[in-house]
């Protein structure tokens, strides 16, 4: 999934097109540095990723007990044997894939390919790249374009006007928390008499 393509980051930085090896390689890294910070910020992988867990075993509601979310689909669910016996246990391996999915939501992956863009620009490895090669990027025209000011190395991120680039808090509805709660079901109020206290 080619979210956002070095050629794109280099267009917003004002690089030339076709990118010699060391610009590519320099704009690739920008992009992983964006796609690690999003996933770091949202607790979870920001594209969907193929995960294999072992040890799994149902919840009794008809589903399984995962460490990745948010669940996309399970791909293959393969009961597990006993390496002694070759008796099957209750245990299964599961290959699934989780994690936001921009092409299921609109929304969300225009978003997140705003903010991995945008990021990558401003990163400073691409910035040093754009200044190696003389460019000067506009920061602001003022009154009929009698004033230009031009960007001194780091774009101003999240400075709240009209084209400038995205925060991470663009990303905050698709923030997933993480709270802990032991395995398995808690026992029913009816089950430990509570409810006719």
């Amino acid at each position: 999934m080619d979210l956002v393509t070095p050629e794109k980051v280099a267009v917003r930085a004002g690089l030339s097109t076709p990118l010699d090896a060391d610009v590519r390689a320099a704009v690739e890294e920008a992009i992983e540095d964006a796609f690690d910070e999003a996933a770091t910020y949202l607790c979870c992988s920001p594209v969907p990723e193929t995960f294999t867990q072992r040890g799994v075993v149902p919840d009794g509601r008809g589903g399984w007990r995962l460490d990745h979310e948010p669940l996309i689909e399970v791909l293959l669910a393969t009961p597990e044997t006993h390496p002694v016996t070759g008796v099957t246990t209750d245990a299964f391996t599961i290959v699934y894939r989780a994690g936001l999915d921009p092409d299921g939501n609109r929304r969300y992956g225009r978003t997140l390919r705003r903010f991995i863009l945008w990021s990558a620009v401003a990163n400073p490895i691409v910035r040093r790249v754009a200044q190696a090669k003389g460019i000067r990027l506009v920061t602001s025209v003022n009154v009929e374009g009698q004033g230009v000011t031009y960007e001194s190395g780091q774009a101003a991120a999240g400075s709240g006007v009209a084209g400038a680039p995205p925060t991470l808090a663009d990303l905050d509805e698709w923030v997933t928390y993480t709270v802990y709660q032991r395995p398995g079901r808690g026992p029913h109020p009816i089950e430990t008499g509570a409810a006719w206290l």
